[in-house]
């Protein structure tokens, strides 16, 4: 069981680093918040470097320190992927529709005042 625990915290750990590598390298991860994205990647880089240091110097203790750090780092994962996605702030909105299957479009309607020319 602790072999389970062992992979399944290194996969974490790579779910990590990945989303810190492409949030950095690649393209930019918007948490909603403008400038405020800073901390959210400052959060993101500092969660990254404990787990990194738990799991090193965790390497020959037991199960259940594996498994806290399983079910505390993957529930701060699942936080920041969901404010990355669904709970974005107001700064940049624009995934509302990210998960639905219709695509429907909004016309744009001018006012009743340039119509006329």
């Amino acid at each position: 069981m602790t072999k389970f625990w062992k992979i399944t915290n290194g996969a974490i750990l790579i779910i990590q680093l990945i989303t810190c590598s492409v949030g950095t390298f690649f393209k930019h991860i918007s948490f909603g918040w403008g400038l405020g994205d800073m901390l959210w990647y400052g959060l993101m880089y500092l969660l990254l470097i404990i787990h990194f240091i738990l799991t090193i110097t965790s390497k020959n203790k037991k199960a259940i320190r594996f498994q806290l750090m399983t079910i505390i780092f993957l529930a701060t994962t699942i936080f920041i992927c969901l404010k990355a996605t669904i709970w974005r702030g107001v700064e940049y909105p624009g995934m509302e529709n990210y998960f639905t299957t219709t695509n429907v479009t909004k016309e744009k309607k001018s006012p009743k005042l340039l119509q006329n020319y």
